[in-house]
């Protein structure tokens, strides 16, 4: 699972993991520290926001109200 989205520098499966913590409840600053043992860059909680807002609607487990 090495692919990347077109024109990104931060692999899938980063992405994925980190919208998948931050949706189980950690906040996005410790979002962006869990990243931290990956070494392609740091990623701060921005770089989380941004593709929260990007994939947010994506959410599998949105609770129906």
């Amino acid at each position: 699972m090495s692919s990347r989205f077109e024109r990104n520098r931060t692999f899938t499966f980063i992405i994925i993991y980190s919208l998948y913590l931050y949706f189980l409840g950690l906040s996005l600053r410790n979002t962006s520290k869990a990243l931290e043992p990956f070494k392609d860059e740091k990623r701060s909680y921005v770089y989380v926001w941004n593709w929260i807002r990007r994939f947010g609607s994506y959410h599998p487990y949105k609770h129906k109200e």
